[in-house]
């Protein structure tokens, strides 16, 4: 309407839904268990202490020969790269999540882990309906194929492990120094192995109208899906092998969609990493033997990674636990009309729903790695010279008592602006809404202000650190968006005041207890 005020940019409506990432046209509940290869390589490290354990595990794991060729990108010394492939594969699950109408494999959940000379770890996702370039290969048959367009997830499928390394290599110019996947059945027998884990279901008011694959109308929600199955909650459930599967599978239900679906598989893994080096499971030789069993069975590597190359990365594991890994999602959107796709559904002519990426973006994530993308120069990478003006906040001259604020989830943690607006409001500010943003893919967190409101906003900036702020027209008062780096909540000193004298404060030990569930 003439004279509207455009809706501030993370409360955009993406195709007339607001609030909600577009989903295409895509099978129900597939297994996102890339992860699960992580907590498989952790237990292994933890758990094989002993000689003989150790040599049983390393002989129990299976292997996968890799055909790569020589035109690869060149080694790195003192750099490990690691691919964790996580696949949809029905084998040894009979039909129980459709194998007879689903053939083969695809990288459901396919994660780059990078271990730099320094030490620091960053993971790297990327989504399973990206459309990317397939490199030329030869099938099972004999039959060549030549470089193509197609799902990242469909080249595990088409031409196995081997052709999805070399994708990733010539995707992000970045060496693949162990493969490593785990499939469905190898997730059920890791999760029944430690006694199951508890999750957290929050309770949620919305409710998914969708057609299935087969034209269906169907009906789901936070806590009952009929499309993996998942039935529990609100609150806390405690899931085995069979239920866990359901919990991280389901993808309908949620109003996030699959940011949802990311987070309580993030959620997950805390929970089995936590069960799996507990005290009760360690010294308990039952458990931990057939623990040990459970995440050989369900591991497979190539030919040149044995347990000894995992060390490192079952290491890396604990800063995940801790929040002190590096993650990084490659950011993703729907076609539009400018890229001759369908707006109202998502799907792209010749290749149906599937997800765009900008490659200056994979770019600005695998340069500092020590990557490349081809057609992107060094300099659309880098960060500018100058300093962010909004970084460095102004004097705190307004209370917190004095300022009211709206908080947004602007990252895939579950929960983030409920924890932020607790936190916040024990220092005194009044908060209002709490909301997830759009698109929840912010690193930085950011304080945005309307007219009026800068020495309020740097109040609030003082009182979460990292944070930058921005003015922007089109809001009234003060939106707080957490990103990815938020991490806790402080006292915002007055300009002239002097800190108070204390103790410091102690270091944390250990990872962090299991989130609470609040309802």
């Amino acid at each position: 309407m003439p004279g509207e005020v455009p809706l501030p940019s993370h409360l955009s409506p993406r195709g007339g839904r607001r609030g909600r990432p577009r989903r295409g046209r895509v099978p129900g509940g597939r297994l996102g268990s890339g992860l699960l290869a992580l907590i498989s390589a952790a237990i292994l490290l933890v758990c094989a202490g002993g000689w003989a354990q150790y040599t049983y595990a390393n002989g129990n794991v299976g292997h996968v020969r890799l055909d790569l060729g020589g035109d690869r990108p060149p080694t790195e010394r003192g750099v490990a790269n690691y691919l964790l492939v996580g696949t949809d594969s029905r084998a040894g699950t009979g039909d129980e999540y459709g194998g007879s109408s689903v053939v083969g494999q695809r990288s459901d959940s396919t994660i780059l882990i990078h271990m730099a000379k320094n030490g620091e770890t960053t993971m790297v996702s990327f989504p399973r309906d990206t459309l990317v370039i397939i490199p030329e290969y030869t099938d099972a048959a004999g039959k060549t194929h030549k470089l193509h367009k197609g799902r990242f997830n469909s080249a595990i499928s088409d031409g196995g492990p081997s052709l999805l390394v070399k994708m990733i290599e010539s995707l992000t110019g970045m060496r693949v120094d162990h493969y490593i996947s785990v499939d469905l059945a190898g997730f059920k027998k890791i999760t029944d192995a430690i006694g199951g884990v508890d999750v957290c279901v929050l309770p949620s008011d919305f409710k998914d109208h969708f057609k299935d694959d087969f034209g269906v109308w169907r009906l789901s929600t936070n806590t009952k899906d009929s499309m993996s199955g998942w039935s529990g909650g609100p609150g806390i459930v405690h899931v085995n092998g069979e239920q866990a599967l359901a919990f991280v599978r389901q993808r309908h239900g949620f109003l996030a969609g699959d940011i949802a679906r990311i987070n309580r598989q993030q959620q997950f893994l805390g929970a089995v990493f936590r069960k799996a080096t507990s005290s009760d499971v360690l010294t308990n030789p039952i458990k931990s033997t057939a623990l040990i069993k459970a995440a050989t069975d369900a591991l497979a590597l190539d030919e040149n990674t044995s347990l000894d190359d995992l060390k490192d990365l079952g290491l890396s594991m604990k800063g995940m636990a801790a929040g002190t890994m590096h993650v990084e999602t490659l950011p993703t959107r729907s076609p539009g009309l400018a890229d001759g796709g369908n707006p109202a559904n998502g799907t792209l002519p010749g290749y149906g729903a599937v997800l765009l990426y900008d490659p200056v973006d994979l770019a600005k994530i695998v340069v500092p790695l020590g990557g490349h993308v081809d057609g992107v120069t060094p300099a659309g990478t880098t960060a500018p010279a100058t300093p962010d003006p909004g970084a460095t906040p102004g004097p705190v001259t307004v209370p917190p008592a004095q300022i009211s604020l709206d908080v947004y989830n602007g990252s895939t943690r579950s929960g983030l602006a409920s924890t932020a607006a607790t936190a916040l409001t024990r220092e005194g500010f009044r908060v209002g809404s709490t909301l997830n943003a759009d698109p929840r893919n912010y690193t930085t967190s950011r304080v945005l202000y309307g007219p009026g409101q800068q020495q309020a906003a740097w109040t609030v900036q003082a009182a979460v650190p990292g944070a930058i702020t921005r003015a922007d027209p089109t809001i009234t008062g003060i939106h707080l968006i957490l990103g990815a780096e938020y991490t806790t909540v402080v006292s915002p000193m007055t300009a002239g005041a002097t800190p108070a004298a204390g103790p410091a404060p102690a270091a944390p030990q250990g990872p962090p207890p299991p989130p609470s569930c609040t309802l």
